[in-house]
């Protein structure tokens, strides 16, 4: 399929920030660009980078007819690659086999992109292969509410949830009477550690690296998900996740958390094996879609100068207190001055200017879901553990 060079590329979930880099860096690389979303107007879909648009079926609600129709397209129009960036990938994975031998899905099987979604899951997992880890327990039930041991604070958060949700943080003794149990989505209790956040984003293939970032967490929506992306170089995290998707084999788009304990030194949070903020540090000029095609020898990082952010978000969130932590609002009016917006793009001007729009339809889902404006942006495209076959 396709020329020699020049892939056709379908990148999923087209109303993000992030889809719109990747479409931006790809295109810059001289591949076709076609997006796809549930959403009729998507930031992406008007960005020079994308060669077309096509709206699908939401995967959360409606997972085979979503598959089915990528799968179409993917046929119809001779795509080589799906990249999918939000949670779609799970449901993806578990329907690899209706899609054309000659297109790729870039990611991993369904049943280690489930192990890496899976909080807890993904917790066992670092207990077997002898990682450092926080102490954490599975929540099913109030015998199981009653049997936790935490003498410290921890954290309590769904086994399927992502980092704009709220993650409840708990004294131990604290009444839990407000927890409802769903059989397919347990809750973790997870120890609270304190130190330094880093976050990071891989592209991964067969087990290694070919593009890598490393970003503290700076401001970020109640302290989880970032608002802002500086690269910093951190070996030790870069070596702790070389070794991890060595070890499990992984192929795709990869992000983990870390918190550097003072004590402990690092240690792993949670994983998200799909596409994370990392990707927009990335310039046209890094050549990061060759590390997609793992055409590149050398490992790629952004340049050590980037500062980036999300400019609207920054301005709905990224003042607040909760969002800040420690910074003062002057400190913030800086940082905010000194980092450029990933929407705005010399010569690609169109998605910052549809972005209004955009946002109609997302508070559009916000009202139709009840839900908040950061769980509105991605709620249609979760996966909260529900298997489907097809």
């Amino acid at each position: 399929m396709g020329t020699p060079g020049r892939k056709h590329v379908l990148i999923t979930f087209g109303r993000s920030f992030l889809t719109l880099e990747l479409a931006r860096l790809m295109s810059a690389g001289g591949h076709r660009v076609t997006i796809v979303d549930s959403i009729p107007i998507g930031i992406t879909r008007y960005s020079h980078a994308a060669d077309g648009f096509h709206r699908v079926p939401a995967p959360k609600f409606e997972p085979r007819a979503y598959c089915h129709a990528l799968a179409r397209i993917v046929a119809d129009e001779k795509v080589d690659m799906v990249i999918p960036i939000h949670e779609e990938t799970d449901i993806l994975s578990m329907m690899v086999d209706i899609f054309p031998p000659e297109c790729e899905l870039f990611l991993s099987n369904f049943e280690l992109e489930n192990q890496l979604h899976n909080k807890y899951e993904f917790s066992e997992l670092l207990v077997e292969m002898g990682r450092p880890h926080l102490k954490f327990a599975r929540l099913r039930s109030r015998e199981d509410v009653a049997d936790l041991d935490f003498d410290k604070p921890f954290a309590l958060k769904e086994s399927y949830s992502r980092g704009s949700q709220k993650v409840h943080k708990v004294q131990p003794g604290d009444p839990l009477d407000w927890l409802e149990f769903d059989p397919t989505n347990p809750w973790l209790a997870q120890e609270w550690a304190s130190g330094n956040k880093y976050c990071t984003y891989s592209i991964v293939r067969e087990g290694k690296i070919f593009a890598h970032a490393t970003y503290p967490v700076d401001y970020a929506i109640d302290g989880s998900s970032c608002l802002n992306f500086r690269s910093v170089d951190h070996p030790g995290i870069f070596d702790r996740v070389s070794s991890f998707v060595r070890e499990v084999n992984f192929t795709g788009q990869i992000g983990v958390d870390f918190i550097e304990d003072p004590d402990r030194g690092l240690v792993a949070i949670e994983c998200n094996p799909r596409a994370t903020s990392g990707i927009m540090m990335f310039g046209p000029d890094d050549g990061v879609d060759r590390a997609f095609f793992g055409e590149n020898e050398e490992i790629i990082t952004p340049d050590p100068d980037t500062h980036r952010m999300i400019g609207l978000g920054m301005l709905l969130y990224g003042w607040r207190k909760p969002s800040r932590g420690n910074r003062s609002i002057r400190q913030f009016i800086r940082d905010f001055r000194a980092s450029d917006d990933v929407i705005s793009c010399r010569g690609d001007q169109r998605p910052a200017i549809m972005l209004p729009f955009a946002y109609m339809w997302i508070l559009r889902s916000c009202f139709k879901y009840k839900v908040g404006l950061a769980e509105g942006f991605m709620h249609d495209h979760e996966w909260d553990g529900l298997r489907i076959s097809e």
